[in-house]
């Protein structure tokens, strides 16, 4: 996890007042935390760290492209990316999460490491269901060849008429 150390961010030492930094983020970002639905990325983080006497103001800036495999046609589905968040980093005791956005930790720490919340804030961009769009015409972008693979395989097939003869009987409980 050496490669993830760059998102190390050592606080003690900065003086009062924003601080810039910047990453680029590739695949390998994703495979280095065992994440297998992005398979390639383009992507490029800005932070706006402000350290304040007593908590950090996070502004998490996340744009570019992500490869994801479609949910329809296994295809390539490229998404766009564009992700503004805050995040705030408060000193106190002992290390409680008050909620998605604000993180207590204790006076002691001396760094903070902003890999997870970066990747948590990349997989919840995903869309639930990853497909590809449809052309002016309204027809699916899929591959169109596994699309006629789908229909066929779901077409109905005949029902045994034994099981249709089943379903005419009606069972009367009240009796």
């Amino acid at each position: 996890m050496k490669d993830l150390k760059v998102f190390i961010i050592p606080f003690k030492g900065l003086s009062l007042g924003v601080h810039e930094y910047q990453w680029d983020i590739t695949k390998k970002f994703f495979e280095l935390l065992e994440n297998q639905d992005i398979k390639d990325c383009n992507l490029q983080v800005n932070l706006s760290l402000e350290k304040q006497e007593r908590m950090l103001n996070l502004m998490f800036e996340i744009s570019g492209e992500l490869e994801v495999e479609c949910d329809r046609c296994l295809g390539k589905l490229v998404l766009p990316v564009q992700i503004n968040e805050p995040y705030f980093i408060k000193f106190g005791e002992e290390r409680i999460e008050e909620s998605e956005e604000v993180l207590v930790i204790p006076e002691s720490d001396y760094q903070i490491d902003i890999s997870e919340l970066i990747f948590d804030y990349i997989s919840l961009s995903l869309p639930i269901k990853k497909v590809h769009g449809e052309d002016k015409k309204g027809n699916s972008l899929c591959d169109p060849e596994i699309l006629n693979k789908l229909n066929r395989y779901s077409e109905k097939s005949e029902i045994d008429p034994r099981w249709e003869a089943l379903k005419k009987l009606k069972l009367d409980n009240n009796n």
